[in-house]
């Protein structure tokens, strides 16, 4: 086995090993090509602007590892993972000069005041996204579906007929579904759903190819870069509120929350495996996770409510990334008690 890619963790003859940060990296920057491939065959020359100026920016913010050469091209891949997700955030109309100028400052600030690369508590690309927001909010959409449009069933379809450019092959495979698979449920889908779901052709990368974030969670879950328990937790608990509690709030036909227009909009679905479990920023316990993914959920529908959000997503893992600590203090606390236990139960045992 490559030890360049691998670390091995040993306790007495039993011997584990687990993926090395640099493999995880390679491995996610992979998941993102097939989504910049389509951004370029798409031609969004914007958004590829954006994204090579935040990948600049964040390079340049680790240049002090390059003049020092200490880990080099650890630093060089996290800088490009992490450029890459910042840019994948912005809006195609956001200034490119400012993306690289933000994206260098606040990369610095996580790395100097919040615990460096790689173990920071805060994730850099959620203070990066929320700080080029407040900065320049104006840039980003404004939510697309209001209070009136929430008393329909399915304000999703009013959003894709209204103001959605229907991909040219929808119809055929729509037709196609219809009768081979949802005619098995006696249920159809309109047209335009097909189109929403591959690209919806946001100003916004990381809420556009959802079919693409899908197959690559996929990718991350089976080749263990990523726990599988946490995004699907999160994603469980957010829909659970939209489906339920979002019509009551507002008015509209009791348990009916549209949960498409919720999970393929505000890059719910883009947050939820890439960005929801940073390095550094997820407990360690099972308790920990399932609690730390249950609350990811409830604030992703504070911020998010119903969709459509323009930063509502990097919001809910920003307060998620204050609360975690808390968490990570009580497993801990938790596990010192466990240990003093174990220790006095040998103590007793040996008289």
């Amino acid at each position: 086995m490559n030890r360049k890619f691998y670390k091995r963790v040993s306790i007495g003859p039993h011997m584990t090993f687990s993926k090395s940060a640099t493999l995880r990296m390679l491995f996610f920057l992979l998941a993102l090509f097939p989504q910049i491939i389509l951004l370029f065959t798409t031609r969004t020359y914007s958004s590829i602007t954006i994204i090579a100026c935040a990948i600049a920016g964040a390079l340049c913010s680790r240049m002090w590892n390059f003049l020092k050469r200490e880990k080099v091209f650890f630093s060089a891949l996290y800088s490009i993972l992490t450029g890459t997700l910042i840019g994948f955030f912005l809006p195609a109309s956001y200034p490119p000069i400012a993306v690289f100028f933000i994206t260098l400052t606040f990369m610095t600030s996580v790395s100097l005041f919040f615990g460096g690369q790689g173990v920071s508590w805060v994730n850099p690309v959620v203070l990066t996204v929320a700080a080029a927001w407040f900065i320049g909010h104006f840039n980003f959409p404004g939510f697309e579906i209001f209070g009136d449009d929430l008393f329909f069933k399915n304000p999703s379809l009013s959003l894709i007929q209204n103001s959605f450019a229907e991909n040219r092959v929808d119809e055929r495979l729509t037709v196609f579904l219809n009768e081979s698979v949802f005619a098995l449920f006696s249920v159809s889908i309109p047209e335009g759903y097909v189109s929403f779901f591959w690209d919806n052709f946001s100003q916004i990368p990381a809420f556009r190819f959802n079919a693409l974030t899908l197959l690559a969670s996929v990718f991350l879950i089976a080749f263990d870069l990523e726990n599988g328990m946490i995004p699907l937790v999160y994603l469980l608990v957010y829909s659970i509120f939209v489906k339920f509690l979002s019509p009551v709030m507002t008015g509209g036909v009791p348990f009916s929350g549209d949960l498409l227009l919720a999970l393929l909009s505000s890059g719910t679905l883009f947050t939820a495996f890439f960005i929801l479990q940073w390095d550094g920023t997820v407990p360690y316990t099972k308790q920990g996770k399932l609690l730390y993914a249950a609350c990811g959920g409830i604030f992703a529908f504070v911020f998010c409510g119903t969709g459509t959000s323009p930063v509502g997503s990097m919001m809910a893992i920003l307060f998620l990334n204050l609360l975690a600590p808390m968490i990570q203090v009580y497993e801990n606390h938790r596990a010192k008690k466990k240990v003093a236990f174990l220790l006095t139960q040998e103590k007793i045992d040996e008289r």
